[in-house]
């Protein structure tokens, strides 16, 4: 009988090498697909609470609002701005869910603040965390959940001025938010035409209109950076 050869013990280690790569990767790929899931999943969950919220709160019912309408400091009314339920929603989520990606950067942030941010060149955001660079462009960073209004001031009893798009961002590099114009020869301007109704895309300025129709992939900067309303 004989032992086993250096040549075989070799060959016997680097199928294990290989074999245990294999399984690193597909391990890692199961992960980054988790945290995608969760990501998506829990933005879709606050859609669905934004509009019970709204027929909640619109139809004064004293029970049936969600978190997101009370935060620690303010309970929100039918005569409350969209900014202060965004700004409700934003403290209560981030009280509430972590960053699947990075647990040490704030799960939402409004987009409203983050324009005000760029506009002013910041370099922290919404929990004085260091903001993504370049830092005169409005972003998300990874796993991070946007908010906007499409009326900043429209009350909650204003239906139907009043509505809430929320951007999930799942890019290692980050998200820009996008600034595409009306007739800018753009291709994201090319393929937000080719999906959305001519009479649903455009303000009167040019700029992206903010509503229901919008794609996924969306994400508009706000004009009204910062909202304060009167």
């Amino acid at each position: 009988m004989r032992g086993f050869s250096l040549v075989e013990l070799l060959v016997v280690v680097a199928i294990l090498g290989i074999i245990a790569a294999v399984g690193v990767v597909g391990y890692q790929g199961y992960i980054d697909s988790s945290k995608k899931e969760v990501t998506l999943g829990n933005a879709s969950t606050i859609d669905r609470a934004f509009s019970r919220d709204v027929m909640v709160i619109d139809n004064k019912m004293t029970e049936g609002r969600t978190a997101l309408a009370t935060d620690r400091n303010n309970v929100i009314t039918r005569e409350d701005d969209c900014i202060a339920y965004v700004s409700a929603a934003v403290d209560s989520l981030i009280s509430t869910h972590k960053n699947a990606y990075d647990e040490s950067v704030p799960y939402a942030v409004s987009l409203h603040l983050e324009a005000q941010w760029a506009n002013s060149s910041s370099p922290t955001g919404t929990n004085g965390e260091a903001r993504g660079l370049p830092l005169n462009v409005a972003k998300l960073k990874q796993g991070q959940l946007g908010l906007q209004c499409a009326n900043a001031c429209s009350p909650i009893s204003n239906t139907s001025d009043f509505y809430i798009h929320r951007c999930s961002c799942l890019s290692p590099d980050g998200c820009d938010t996008h600034t595409f114009q009306q007739g800018d020869g753009s291709a994201d301007t090319a393929k937000y035409e080719s999906e959305v109704e001519a009479s649903k895309r455009w303000d009167e300025d040019g700029n992206i209109l903010i509503g229901a129709h919008l794609p996924e992939w969306s994400c508009p900067m706000p004009l009204d950076a910062g909202s304060v309303c009167p």
